[in-house]
């Protein structure tokens, strides 16, 4: 049984479960969800890949950081530490992907520029190709961040021409939010790497 850590900051956590269960039914593997709100959570390890939702990124580093929950700073050593750990992250996870603002490395090399899409009133819905889907998926852009330099990343996702999905190795990171459009193609995406990694295999 895999074990996916969803990370309990902020953000729409209940629906990632929903997308994760509904993934782990179409591809036939069992997976428990582990809520990751502290640094208690992480203590047993064990952790066969994470979900990072969306939010608002400066209220996650507080709740999140040395005077809150104190999450962040080891979540983010265990990702450095386990370069092979499939990372989903979406929105403003993928915001503290690119600049963790921990002193340590970014955990993935795109660069993004927040709420770059604009404010909570242009918020919208658009078509999203997605690579080796036939046709656009609809997803939700909500104070979306924008990539400013996916040159290193492995786009796998568009908007008009746009990448807003790279990938890197097994970290999954998205502008939008899959988990409010009625897709499971990422989470999915997010089992196969961990299945891969337990096989020994290159996802």
């Amino acid at each position: 049984m895999l074990e996916v850590g969803l990370v309990m900051l902020q953000g729409s956590r209940r629906a990632h479960e929903v997308a994760i269960q509904a993934a782990c039914d179409l591809t036939n593997t069992p997976v428990s969800i582990r809520e990751l709100r502290s640094l208690g959570d992480l203590i047993s390890g064990g952790l066969d890949a994470v979900i990072l939702p969306g939010g608002e990124s400066t209220t996650m580093r507080i709740v999140g950081g040395e005077g809150g929950t104190g999450l962040l700073g080891p979540l983010y050593s265990i990702m450095r530490e386990n370069s092979e750990m499939p990372v989903l992250a979406t929105c403003a996870g993928t915001i503290l992907l690119a600049d963790p603002q921990d002193g340590g490395d970014p955990i993935i090399s795109a660069e993004v520029d927040r709420n770059a899409w604009g404010r909570q009133i242009d918020s919208f819905i658009g078509p999203v190709a997605v690579e080796n889907v036939n046709n656009p998926l609809q997803c939700a852009f909500i104070r979306a961040p924008r990539f400013t330099d996916a040159r290193n990343s492995s786009v796998i996702a568009t908007l008009d021409g746009e990448p807003v999905g790279v990938r890197e190795n097994n970290r999954i990171a998205l502008t939008f939010h899959p988990e409010l459009s009625g897709t499971t193609i990422f989470h999915e995406m997010l089992i196969e790497a961990a299945m891969s990694v337990q096989r020994g295999t290159t996802a």
